[in-house]
C-alpha cells in the first residue's frame, strides 16, 4: 500500500514526536493500554491492558496486561515496559511530556500489573492514555539503544536516533525505514498478538501538494 502524505515530523521518537505523521506510525507500530472503538471515541477499550480498577478517591489506577502479547522481535510485554515508557515519556520533557505530568508515580507489582498514581484527580486520565505518546516501548531495546527513564533522561537519553530507524513496539507493523521529507516504509509484524494486517508492506511517501497526492 502506497500513501501519499504531506510529511509533518521531524522524529519518530515516542518521547519526542507529537505530530500528525509520526501519530499515524506510532499507530500502526505501537499499541496503548486503552484505545478507542474504531469509528468514534464513545468509550475506552482494553487494548494492551485487559481490564484496569479506579481507587475511590480517583487517584490510582491499576491496569492488569493482557498474557497473550509479544513485541515485534519475540519478547514477552511485561508491566516493566509499561513502567520504562511511560517514564522516559515525563522525563525526557519533550514536546508530548505534557500528557504525563499529572503521573506522581508508574510502579509495576508484578510482571503483569501495572499502578499508576496521578497527583490529583483527572476525568480525562483514562482517554489521555490513547495518545500515541502512551506507546509501550520494549525497554531492553530501547535502554540498549542508549534510551533511560530516569529522572535525568532529558539530557541523559540518546535514544532518538535509534527510533528514527527502528520501532520497538507491538503493533502490527514495523518501521523499516525513514528518509525524512521523502518516505516512510513499514512491513508486517511477524510477531503481532492480534490479527495479522491486510498488507505486507506500507509505504507512506511525502507528497505535500494535495493534487499530487490524489
Amino acid at each position: 500500500l502506497v500513501i501519499g502524505h504531506s510529511e509533518v515530523t521531524e522524529s519518530y521518537d515516542l518521547a519526542h514526536a507529537f505530530n500528525p505523521t509520526s501519530g499515524i506510525v506510532h499507530r500502526a507500530t505501537y499499541d496503548t493500554l486503552v484505545t478507542f472503538p474504531d469509528t468514534d471515541a464513545s468509550s475506552i477499550e482494553p487494548n494492551l491492558a485487559e481490564s484496569w480498577t479506579i481507587s475511590d478517591d480517583n487517584l490510582t489506577f491499576t491496569f492488569t496486561l493482557r498474557s497473550d502479547v509479544t513485541f515485534a522481535n519475540g519478547d514477552p510485554l511485561t508491566a516493566a515496559d509499561v513502567v520504562f515508557s511511560f517514564n522516559r515519556l515525563k522525563n525526557v520533557q519533550s514536546n508530548p511530556s505534557f500528557l504525563a505530568e499529572n503521573i506522581a508515580s508508574v510502579e509495576a507489582s508484578d510482571d503483569s500489573t501495572v499502578v499508576i498514581t496521578l497527583t490529583a484527580p483527572d476525568s480525562a486520565f483514562l482517554s489521555r492514555l490513547v495518545n500515541t505518546a502512551f506507546s509501550v516501548a520494549n525497554d531492553d531495546e530501547v535502554r540498549a539503544a542508549g534510551g533511560t527513564d530516569a529522572a535525568d533522561a532529558a539530557t541523559t537519553d540518546s535514544a532518538a536516533e535509534y527510533f528514527d530507524q527502528h520501532s520497538a513496539g507491538t503493533g502490527p507493523y514495523m518501521l523499516e525505514s525513514w528518509t525524512p521529507q521523502d518516505q516512510t516504509v513499514l512491513v508486517r509484524n511477524p510477531n503481532y498478538w492480534g490479527e495479522a494486517p491486510y498488507f505486507d508492506r506500507v509505504i507512506i511517501v511525502n507528497l505535500p501538494e494535495a493534487a499530487t497526492q490524489k
